[in-house]
């Protein structure tokens, strides 16, 4: 009977029945392709992402102590998803064009030099004097990354890579083969430094040289060049110590901060949401890290320092006080100058004295 039932079914209920059939086909076909791209997403999210981090400085030096400790981070709040793998000694990347070494992916990561660019950083490398007579090397980092909120132009001229940390390195000092105990000791003087104190040490008879550290300390060796702006930590991580005879401490110490670690854009926008967001959030910790050790080399360089008989000068506070008129003077004047060429420099300038000042005082 149950047969005889089957074989009179209407044809409407059969097709109905191969309706549901396909229906039901269709919806676990649709379920499927759907399911596709959340495994996929679950497998990339799995995938474990290599990155070359490349820079100029040996593992010892304390920049790259402060960058281990960062690529620890980084890795440990990915989950190991992230692994990063140091370059070191400029095996990768060099002293001089390392943002474009970056911006062609040379490396995923790379220590870089704005400031030693042959063009396009003008506010970049007048934001460096920008400083004088701050209390703290973090502030001028905290100071410094609102202006570069502040200031798409100055974000412009490094734009070629994702920024991901600053340098505000220590308090400088000036290192000598000759003693500096007054001004007049600068005329017919060779020192290496960075843009901003070119034209201040010119106005009192002294070359000032905007060339790299490893360059300046084979001038030193070869006693091409006669000084270096450095900081304490000079004297262990470049092996100061061997060759400075005089160190005039208290010599206009202050130097402002510059975008100093750098992405390949391609590799940033490869990244998955959540593993920019851990970069993101790090880079004023790498920041504030990288003057930490800094601060920790100086310490260990003052004692190399000591035993290599270094003599500490004080110039006298009227000699300091009349180099920083100069060196704020020429200042404003660059500013100005840079005004007329449609940047903003004077705004920058202004922002940032009026910041530290602000800082300063509720500190």
């Amino acid at each position: 009977m149950k047969n005889q039932y089957k074989t009179n079914m209407p044809e409407e209920e059969e097709r109905m029945n191969r309706a549901d059939k396909l229906m039901i086909l269709f919806l676990g076909i649709g379920f499927l392709c759907a399911l596709i791209p959340a495994v996929k997403a679950l497998a990339a999210s799995e995938e474990v992402i290599e990155l070359k981090y490349g820079t100029q400085y040996p593992p010892t030096h304390s920049y790259s102590i402060a960058d281990q400790h960062w690529i620890d981070k980084i890795e440990k709040e990915t989950n190991g998803r992230v692994k990063i793998k140091p370059y070191w000694a400029g095996t990768l990347i060099g002293n001089i064009g390392n943002v474009a070494q970056v911006a062609k992916g040379t490396v995923d990561i790379g220590f870089i030099t704005p400031v030693f660019e042959a063009s396009g950083v003008d506010l970049t490398v007048a934001a460096i004097g920008y400083f004088w007579g701050s209390p703290s090397d973090k502030l001028n980092i905290k100071i410094y990354w609102e202006l570069w909120d502040k200031f798409p132009e100055l974000r412009k001229e490094i734009d070629r890579v994702k920024v991901l940390a600053l340098t505000a390195a220590t308090p400088m000092r000036l290192m000598t083969i000759k003693p500096v105990r007054t001004l007049a000791d600068l005329k017919g003087m060779k020192i290496k430094t960075s843009g901003d104190m070119i034209a201040p040490l010119k106005a009192f008879g002294a070359e000032g040289l905007g060339i790299s550290m490893a360059e300046a300390v084979d001038g030193m060796r070869k006693g091409t060049i006669d000084g270096v702006f450095c900081n304490v930590d000079g004297y262990k991580s470049m092996k100061l110590a061997e060759m400075v005879k005089y160190e005039t401490e208290n010599f206009f110490s202050t130097r402002g901060p510059n975008g100093a670690r750098g992405m390949n854009w391609d590799t940033w926008n490869k990244l998955p949401p959540d593993i920019q967001k851990v970069f993101e959030v790090n880079k004023e910790w790498w920041s504030f890290e990288i003057v930490n050790m800094m601060e920790k080399g100086d310490i260990e360089g003052r004692e190399l320092a000591k035993k290599a008989e270094v003599q500490i000068i004080q110039m006298p506070a009227s000699e300091v006080q009349k180099f920083s008129d100069v060196h704020e003077a020429e200042d404003i004047k660059m500013a100005r100058e840079l005004d007329k060429k449609g940047l903003p420099a004077t705004k920058l300038y202004n922002e940032a004295r009026r910041l530290l000042k602000l800082y300063s005082s509720t500190k």
